[in-house]
């Protein structure tokens, strides 16, 4: 009898070459949830929206600075207009808005989780995330199993350090994978 896997929750995923889907090339996810009976909920954390935050908190009646604002993230296909904050909580506890994905990294669909980070109620580094990405149960784990992904633990300067578009190397760097050294057995980019 084989023994369940680990939940990957608080864990990095990264997309192998040879996973086409436009959604998820060359995409870094950090896992939000994992369970085997309920699935995956995910956050890609290198797809840039062309989105100012401050449009976004004009709409929910919010007036901030707009000096050195986040830059809004793709989290994944499904529910592009839902919100989620991923935000360091050093002595936050989680409560029924906020998630603990890692001790110190929360993850928030509250609203008011958002104004209270960009109105500086909330000490420490955000991103706002629109949609997310979801597996059903066993789906996530055959994608690993089938080499679509990488799991990598948990490195928050990969998520609020390292340049966007150079995360999806840094991850794989995190575990002594160098780019270069992966063979790509798919069709290629995604058109």
């Amino acid at each position: 009898m084989s023994e369940a896997p680990p939940p990957l929750a608080g864990k990095l995923l990264i997309a192998m070459p040879g996973l086409v889907d436009p959604n998820f090339w060359h995409a870094v996810v950090l896992v939000g949830v994992h369970s085997s009976e309920e699935g995956a909920f995910g956050l890609v954390i290198n797809r840039p929206l062309n989105v100012e935050l401050n449009e976004i908190l004009a709409e929910l009646g919010e007036s901030v600075d707009e000096g050195q604002l986040p830059q809004v993230l793709a989290g994944g296909p499904v529910e592009p207009n839902h919100g989620f904050v991923v935000f360091e909580g050093r002595g936050q506890e989680p409560d029924e808005t906020v998630l603990a994905v890692a001790s110190d990294i929360m993850v928030s669909g509250s609203t008011e989780t958002l104004a209270k980070l960009a109105r500086g109620r909330l000490a420490g580094r955000y991103h706002l995330f629109l949609g997310y990405s979801g597996w059903h149960p066993g789906q996530l784990e055959q994608e690993i199993e089938d080499n679509s992904w990488l799991v990598a633990p948990l490195d928050t300067s990969i998520i609020f350090e390292v340049p966007i578009e150079e995360r999806w190397t840094a991850a794989l760097r995190s575990i002594g994978v160098e780019p270069g050294t992966l063979v790509d057995l798919g069709s290629g980019a995604p058109t």
